[in-house]
């Protein structure tokens, strides 16, 4: 099960005081993309905005990133 979206990793993440290795490329690809826009912008507008894209990424794809998940969450 996907963790909240209020749960606390999700922006440390997304500011990348969370580091994490993704076994699907197209993960580390959004999240990367995610954090290059809120480095650029750190406004509370962006920081919502890349969260609810990554969180929407990685709920669709929760079967697959399940072990990330697990690492990053845990």
């Amino acid at each position: 099960m996907i963790a909240s979206k209020e749960d606390p990793k999700w922006k440390e993440l997304l500011s990348g005081k969370v580091q994490h290795q993704f076994q699907l490329a197209s993960a580390a690809m959004i999240v990367s993309r995610c954090q290059r826009q809120v480095s650029r912008d750190p406004s509370p507008q962006t920081m919502d905005k890349n969260l609810d894209e990554m969180y929407a990424f990685f709920t669709k794809f929760e079967n697959v990133v399940s072990e990330d998940l697990k690492a990053i969450f845990s």
